[in-house]
């Protein structure tokens, strides 16, 4: 396929050394419609992969939607002709994108929970460095509640405990166990999440303002979290995709994770097989 995305050297360069960019305007005016639309279409008429989850006292609520796209013809249509799998691939340098699961984040306005740091990997049953999560937004988020990430934490070749830790406060994982960040019944031999926000002059945080058209890119396993507020006066709605290259694992892990769109789809994909050896389990969305 030709390319139809702006991308310079020092960009990918960037990435591959941070494990995160923010590509400022990078979405056209259609795709930033299609996404709008794609995400009012999974929060106003919620599928079974939907879930919502909430402070103790019911604030704070955030609407998660893992596949919509399959249901959504505005989202279909924004990985069919859009150019979000062209950015991964050309991020990854690989020399194609398959798609592995995509999430919309619909947080309303006021009372925003903080998400904890957290690495996806052990949620995921994909294992590799070519790996990408492309982030994109409905609405303006200023830096204090996007996404934070650890620069470089994408090669420290760990593999974090997937159950809530990190210094995390009892409230914040009480309101979380057994929702979409709790995987307790895991017994993991793995070290605990680092306690960033403590030691936060230790670790180099990187975190953006991220407005509509703009696309967070980072690998997908690196540390991150997300800010809270008490009373935000806007909502925030994000849609995110997760690529890989060919060369990315596919595994089947003893304990509970996210299944990926092969899974979804029925297809049998052997643990440890390589997704470019199963491109009808794993879409391609951008190929060179």
């Amino acid at each position: 396929m030709s390319s139809r995305v702006e991308l310079t050297e020092a960009q990918i360069d960037q990435y591959q050394r941070d494990g995160a960019i923010l590509l400022k305007g990078i979405l056209t005016p259609e795709e930033r419609q299609l996404l709008e639309q794609g995400v009012e279409e999974s929060y106003t008429n919620p599928g079974k992969r939907a879930t919502r989850a909430s402070d103790q006292s019911g604030e704070g609520e955030t609407f998660l939607e893992t596949f919509p796209a399959l249901r959504s013809p505005s989202l279909q249509q924004l990985l069919d002709v859009g150019r979000i799998p062209e950015i991964a691939a050309r991020m990854m340098r690989a020399p194609s994108a398959q798609l592995i699961l995509d999430q919309i984040f619909y947080k309303q306005k006021g009372r925003i929970i903080p998400t904890p740091w957290h690495q996806d990997t052990p949620y995921l049953k994909v294992r590799g460095d070519d790996m990408v999560r492309v982030w994109v937004t409905a609405d303006y988020s200023p830096k204090e509640l996007t996404l934070k990430i650890v620069r470089g934490s994408h090669r420290w070749n760990v593999i974090y405990d997937p159950r809530l830790g990190g210094g995390q406060n009892e409230a914040l994982k009480k309101s979380n166990e057994g929702k979409m960040l709790s995987l307790s019944n895991r017994t993991a031999d793995a070290p605990v999440v680092p306690d960033i926000d403590r030691y936060a002059d230790s670790f180099d945080i990187l975190s953006w303002d991220v407005e509509p058209g703009d696309a967070l890119v980072f690998n997908g396993n690196m540390l991150h979290s997300a800010g809270g507020a008490d009373n935000h006066p806007t909502r925030r709605r994000a849609y995110t995709s997760m690529w890989g290259g060919p060369q990315l694992q596919y595994v089947i892990p003893p304990d509970n994770a996210i299944p990926t769109l092969a899974d979804v789809n029925g297809f049998k994909v052997p643990s440890g097989s390589m997704i470019g050896d199963y491109p009808q389990a794993f879409p391609i969305g951008w190929q060179a």
